[in-house]
């Protein structure tokens, strides 16, 4: 398990060494910030009021969803990476796939903050009984 968790992390420096080399220094700030806005955001956010966090539940599963995917992402590289001859294209094909599902989730999170900072705040006057007026209805108990 060791060096599962060695290769990955040895990996994710590699993979942020290729994002700033091919989108040079700004770029690759751009895109993690980005990604961990979205994470944060839609997690963290849901904080900012107390009743948003009831509206979109699904926020606060953002961050786990997130690395349990990461973690998937990269054991099947690993696994593909043990048949394959060459390193270098695994490792760049998987650089694709990391980053799209990096850029889904933070969309998942933003998306959540959205929806619950835009929803209307559930109403707080207590809802009473209602009954009809004394002059809507004739009631004749005399008889």
């Amino acid at each position: 398990m060791n060096a599962f968790f060695a290769a990955m992390f040895a990996e994710m420096g590699a993979r942020r060494r290729r994002l700033r080399a091919s989108l040079g220094d700004r770029g690759q700030a751009l895109v993690e910030f980005l990604v961990l806005g979205g994470l944060a955001l839609g997690s963290l956010g849901l904080l900012l009021r107390p009743w948003m966090a009831g509206v979109s539940p699904w926020g606060f599963a953002i961050p786990v969803v997130f690395v349990i995917g990461f973690f998937l992402i990269d054991a099947r590289r690993q696994a593909q990476l043990g048949q394959a001859e060459d390193a270098a294209k695994v490792n760049g094909g998987y650089d694709w796939v990391a980053l799209l599902w990096s850029f889904g989730c933070a969309l998942a999170g933003a998306a959540a903050f959205v929806i619950a900072f835009t929803s209307e705040p559930p109403s707080t006057a207590p809802e009473e009984d209602w009954a009809p007026p004394p002059s809507a209805v004739d009631i004749e108990m005399d008889r």
